[in-house]
């Protein structure tokens, strides 16, 4: 839970529906591992990448720290090793950057996170900023900046499958 009882799964699927959709209609197949309101583990959703023989893999986060911490703020994009998947992390990175002015650059770095270390192809984990920070709590509550995160995730998925394997 965040500011204003700001809930990580209505931000998250909200916008990740909308990049789904927006990804199809440029011709892009997509495979979500949840479409509602349902709790995946981690081995599944990992075992379904790599079964489906995606060419990419984004796992959409909004982060949450204390609530006695608003001053915390910020993007970042995790990606476990491969060149590849830090093309994608830096893709997605500047893009969402690109539409949260002020937004501090927490950066695209490497991390352990289960589902980006046990996939198989190119991999990341995006967390759209902080539920408990006064600066993010606001924009990722408002359904217009959802709709600005999910264009800027769409394009940076878009570079990268256009750059090709």
């Amino acid at each position: 839970m965040g500011i204003g009882n700001l809930r990580e799964t209505d931000v998250v699927l909200d916008v990740s529906l909308q990049v789904a959709q927006l990804l199809q209609a440029k011709g892009v197949q997509v495979l979500m591992t949840r479409t509602s309101e349902v709790d995946v583990d981690l081995p599944p959703r990992a075992a379904l990448a790599n079964s489906s023989g995606a060419d990419l893999f984004l796992s959409v986060h909004a982060n949450a720290l204390s609530m006695a911490r608003p001053d915390v703020n910020g993007i970042e994009t995790f990606y476990f090793d491969s060149p590849r998947a830090r093309a994608l992390a830096q893709a997605v990175q500047e893009e969402v950057l690109a539409v949260s002015p002020g937004s501090p650059d927490r950066g695209a770095r490497t991390a352990r996170f289960y589902v980006i270390r046990r996939t198989t192809m190119p991999s990341a984990l995006l967390e759209m900023g902080f539920l408990t920070g006064e600066l993010d709590a606001p924009r990722l509550a408002d359904p217009a900046h959802r709709r600005r995160l999910a264009l800027a995730i769409s394009r940076g998925l878009l570079n990268v499958l256009r750059q090709g394997p």
